[in-house]
């Protein structure tokens, strides 16, 4: 249920989520099966179900990074 999601303080398909990255970088992202950020993904797999203030571990395909949840909407 859509709306549902939308009241969620958890990543879900359709949110938009910052995160600050272990290198510094900040970045903005949107959690979408088309032009955004796959769910599939290894970044996406990483920020399903996470809230504000969780710590990830990105298992990409260059390497392994963290990142912290700053922000989340939809």
């Amino acid at each position: 249920d859509e709306r549902a999601a939308a009241a969620s303080d958890k990543v879900s398909v359709g949110s938009r989520v910052t995160i600050d990255r272990d290198d510094g970088e900040s970045m903005e992202v949107e959690i979408s099966s088309v032009g955004g950020v796959s769910p599939d993904s290894p970044l996406g797999r990483a920020l399903i179900g996470r809230g504000v203030g969780d710590e990830v571990v990105v298992d990409a395909p260059k390497g392994t990074w963290r990142a912290r949840v700053t922000a989340l909407g939809r």
